[in-house]
């Protein structure tokens, strides 16, 4: 690809690695933040899914912003935002303050997303795709990894410090988004979805590309699951210590960069999309399979690490694929696809904690259920070659 092209794609990566960042930078501190305010452990819960609903319900919305308005104008709006709602939780005075912020920065932060998402399918070939996607998804890994930590380090400055770093980070970032990023060419497909305005949501609800939404959801609640009830379990059934947590944490987010950052596009250009997602699907079947089963801590690093590597592949796949495939607007396409990550993060933690105290291996069987329900269906697509690939005419 042109060097400009190559540009804009890392100026992507950068900006939705920032997005994951400023969302994991705060979660060590939340706690005490709540405790503060006097919140009870429900209210707790209420500060992180209420950014996940939030998404949820704004990304369809951003990403028609994106077909009407352009990518770029969205993609500014969401970072200027994005600052705003962090500075507004650095000084927010009481719980109910520091929720609607919370609530404000899920909303604005999911039109990062969609509008990164769909510059980066505009600027890059089908074949390529998949690499491209493999990137911006690794951006979801390194924040994974370094959100938290940084968090954690920030804090000896002050409580409020991770939401005034994660604040000043996305102002810094609005110059280099005016400067290197270009709106992307209308095509005809844009243009389509642009005169449809809302009516593309329910478009892209009866569309073909509906059960790689579904995926997204399904991928996404099996690996919310895995995150929220970790911890709990791994002390509850293999006596696990704080640092040996801390380790399998660390064992996700380095297989999930790495698979996404090196194995996604070879995936892609070899074998196409749908196999590696059946692939990633059954891994994470074996993976959350492996984790109920799992006694001590190496087997249940090795197991969480399986699984890790499954979903990373799973992801940037089925966003390649319905960026490829999709008979609408990317905008609209990612928007719907950031929904279904969103419900998913947020179904998958309140299944995983309600289920929990019942039966501690519900979750992850749950969970390798799931995978495995979708690995058929993902087969099943594949024999039927139920995807077909419109490219748009450029004008």
């Amino acid at each position: 690809m042109p060097a400009a092209v190559r540009r804009q794609i890392w100026v992507m990566f950068g900006a939705i690695l920032l997005v994951m960042v400023g969302f994991g930078i705060v979660l060590p501190i939340l706690p005490f933040l709540a405790k503060r305010f006097g919140a009870s452990p429900l209210q707790m819960g209420l500060l992180i899914t209420g950014w996940s609903v939030a998404q949820f319900v704004s990304s369809p919305f951003w990403g028609l912003c994106a077909e009407r308005f352009g990518r770029k104008p969205v993609l500014l709006a969401g970072l200027a935002g994005y600052a705003v709602a962090f500075l507004a939780q650095a000084l927010a005075p009481s719980y109910a303050l520091l929720l609607a912020a919370r609530v404000m920065g899920g909303l604005v932060s999911s039109s990062v997303l969609p509008s990164g998402q769909a510059i980066a399918a505009d600027l890059t070939p089908p074949t390529e795709r998949g690499a491209v996607m493999g990137l911006i998804g690794a951006a979801f890994g390194v924040g994974f990894l370094v959100g938290p930590a940084l968090g954690g380090v920030l804090t000896v400055a002050g409580p409020e410090t991770p939401f005034y770093a994660a604040a000043v980070a996305s102002a810094l970032s609005i110059p280099v988004v005016i400067r290197w990023v270009r709106e992307p060419p209308v095509d005809d497909r844009r243009r389509e979805a642009a005169r449809l305005g809302a009516g593309g949501i329910a478009a892209a609800l009866t569309s073909p590309e509906r059960p790689l939404y579904l995926m997204a959801l399904a991928a996404t609640f099996g690996g919310s699951s895995l995150f929220s009830m970790l911890g709990y379990y791994a002390i509850d059934r293999a006596a696990a210590t704080p640092t040996q947590v801390g380790i399998m944490f660390t064992a996700m987010g380095v297989g999930s960069v790495a698979t996404q950052g090196t194995l996604v596009g070879r995936i892609a250009r070899g074998g196409g999309e749908i196999p590696g997602i059946v692939w990633g699907f059954a891994g994470g079947a074996a993976g959350f399979a492996a984790v109920a089963l799992a006694r001590t801590v190496p087997a249940l690093t090795a197991a969480v690490f399986l699984g890790s590597v499954a979903l990373a592949l799973i992801r940037p796949l089925v966003v390649a694929l319905n960026s490829r495939t999709t008979t609408l607007g990317y905008g609209v396409s990612m928007g719907m696809q950031t929904a279904a990550d969103s419900l998913g993060r947020t179904l998958g933690p309140l299944w995983a904690g309600s289920v929990y105290g019942v039966m501690p291996l519900a979750p992850f069987a749950t969970a390798a259920a799931v995978y495995a329900a979708a690995a058929v269906v993902a087969v099943r697509m594949h024999r039927a070659r139920v995807f077909r690939t419109p490219e748009p005419t450029r004008r």
